[in-house]
């Protein structure tokens, strides 16, 4: 089913009935005109922040690949306490699992129970439950009023609860809706997880498309893999060493620790010194790295293939791959309602690199949505993008639909491209352009150009492409799925004390020259944060992403001449965008 959004009473009303009729006729007059199309209703903030038609189902689900081993990414590039873990694990036969989370339109009216947070930590591993408890309970941390008040010991149990009753609305282990519904998959960042995206997965659910995040084995700090009914490891290990596995997998800081271990090696009291060749083994394991992700959302998308058969042919195939005991669970429960020839991909940070390469890999992914971060040339997995030349003269980029949104005031990845990766590494002896391949990779950020890498991904796209700079938008604040439920229009209230999320004020990043300077430090200024739109408050980083992503996948995945015309618009002319820019081919 296509839903339209922003629909009225009367329009549907329109849309099924026609107009009403008009009274008899004393006579027969001249056929009147066709009426005029009707514009579409112009949206509101609710089209984008609140449900959609559909109840929400969730449910934990794994995905095993045995042409693979367990975890290879780390296997080459993890520390060697880290590698011992591995080799342990794979001693047992333990292949590559892909522990993901689904949202989907659910049945209305099914009595199933509400989820709640254990049910994302499929109730195995105490140490992993209560991992993702203290995860919650310092995002409850963030919640602040006005006299900087924190919520007190007696007052706390039940501000932890309001907090999980608002992140997590969907319907456990429903049944699905009927239809056939196109499939996004979620990427996260480095150390991310799948419950991250909760929120932001009800609301696409609930607009008819199926959610899958998975909790990337090579950079997930909990990825619940041995939670899968079929994980050897957990099986012949025992719940002492799964549970070992878990801190180990908690505790090993993953990617940005490679980048010094290739790259600098101590230099005493001299300082630092760069290790000759580290630049091509740092970007060789990062093409490695997007390699193992794109590789795992195949593995999905081959999964959610086998779950949309018929029961007999989803219980062979699942049987094909060594997993029979979760098949056997899964399969005819989702026949006919994944349609895994309409694929979106979307992520943030390296979830969003992750998004570009996969639809630029994988036949079925249509379009892809990036938050954050863009990859640059070096990083690439071979011929990812193919041969030949963009319209500037570069090399290819992407070739399929893609949209990018980055903030204007992403500390995080200036520190990274260019503090570490190009100051750090110059200082130290290094040669950056060994791993900056571009000429404009290399450029210094400017106001105009907050993101070099971002914007050259983006002109060398050879596909459909737009690029979103947000005005004021940090690093963190477009994967954030939470604060939006926490405004200051509707508080929690405990103790007789209210408590909201609100942007911590920050110092601006550097541009042009200031870039070069160690001893800058930028002004003060509050990122962006509630605001109104027309007369509604929101949070307005959530309301612009889920503005944009729900455009983009409508027009991509559903053909949604409307959705296509709106994603080109700037949602909050009032609050400003700094750049908006687009090439979409007409269709």
């Amino acid at each position: 089913m296509t839903v339209a959004l922003g629909a009225t009473l009367a329009a549907l009303v329109w849309l099924v009935c026609g107009p009403a009729p008009a009274a008899a006729p004393t006579s027969t007059p001249d056929p009147a005109p066709d009426p005029a199309p009707q514009p579409p209703e112009p949206p509101t903030p609710a089209d984008y922040l609140g449900r959609g038609p559909y109840a929400v189902g969730s449910r934990a689900a794994f995905f095993h690949d045995p042409d693979r081993p367990f975890d290879s990414w780390n296997a080459r590039h993890a520390s060697e306490g880290y590698r011992a873990l591995l080799r342990e694990i794979g001693a047992t036969g333990e292949r590559q699992i892909v522990a993901t989370h689904l949202w989907y339109p659910a049945a209305a009216g099914d009595p199933t129970r509400r989820a709640t947070l254990d049910d994302f930590t499929a109730s195995g591993s105490r140490f992993y439950r209560d991992a993702l408890t203290r995860g919650v309970t310092a995002f409850l941390g963030d919640l602040a009023n006005a006299a900087g008040a924190a919520p007190g010991p007696a007052d706390f149990p039940a501000a932890l609860a309001e907090a999980r009753e608002r992140m997590i609305r969907s319907l456990h282990e429903a049944p699905v809706a009927e239809g056939r519904f196109p499939v996004l998959i979620a990427a996260h960042g480095g150390g991310g997880v799948s419950v991250q995206w909760a929120a932001f997965a009800e609301i696409l659910a609930s607009r008819g498309y199926v959610v899958v995040a998975p909790s990337f084995l090579s950079d997930s700090t909990l990825p619940l893999v041995f939670e899968s009914p079929d994980s050897r490891y957990a099986a012949e290990a025992g719940p002492e060493a799964v549970d070992r596995a878990y801190r180990a997998i908690r505790g090993e800081s993953k990617v940005l620790p490679g980048f010094y271990r290739y790259l600098f090696e101590s230099g005493g009291s001299s300082g630092r010194r760069a290790i000759p060749g580290g630049e091509r083994r740092v970007s060789a394991m990062m093409a490695e790295l997007f390699t193992q992700r794109v590789d795992d959302v195949e593995a999905i998308l081959e999964g959610l293939a086998s779950l949309d058969a018929d029961e007999a042919t989803c219980l062979a195939d699942y049987a094909a791959r060594r997993q029979p005991l979760e098949g056997a669970a899964v399969c005819g429960l989702f026949e006919g309602a994944f349609d895994t020839e309409r694929v979106g991909v979307f992520g943030h940070s390296l979830g969003s690199i992750t998004a570009q390469f996969a639809v630029a890999r994988l036949d079925s992914v249509l379009a892809a949505v990036g938050y954050n971060t863009a990859p640059p040339r070096s990083w690439e997995p071979p011929g990812i993008f193919g041969p030949g030349l963009a319209a500037d003269g570069q090399p290819a980029g992407n070739p399929e639909p893609a949209l990018q949104i980055h903030g204007t005031e992403d500390a995080f990845v200036q520190n990274v491209f260019r503090g570490l990766l190009w100051n750090e590494l110059l200082a130290a002896g290094g040669d950056p352009e060994e791993m900056w391949l571009l000429e404009r990779e290399r450029v210094l950020p400017t106001d105009e150009n907050p993101q070099p890498i971002a914007r050259n991904a983006y002109d060398r796209a050879t596909g459909d492409r737009m690029i979103v700079a947000v005005k004021d938008l940090n690093h963190d604040q477009l994967g954030d799925t939470f604060t939006a439920l926490f405004p200051p229009s509707d508080p929690i209230v405990v103790g007789g004390e209210e408590y909201w999320i609100s942007a911590r004020p920050s110092t601006r990043k550097a541009v042009g020259e200031a870039v070069l300077d160690p001893s800058f430090r930028g002004d003060i200024f509050t990122p962006l944060d509630h605001g109104t739109v027309g007369s509604t408050e929101v949070h307005l980083p959530t309301f612009v992403r889920n503005y944009y992503t729900l455009h983009w996948f409508d027009a991509y995945l559903r053909d949604d001449a409307t959705a296509r015309e709106r994603v080109t618009r700037n949602p909050i002319p009032e609050h400003g965008l700094l750049d908006l820019r687009s090439d979409l081919r007409p269709r």
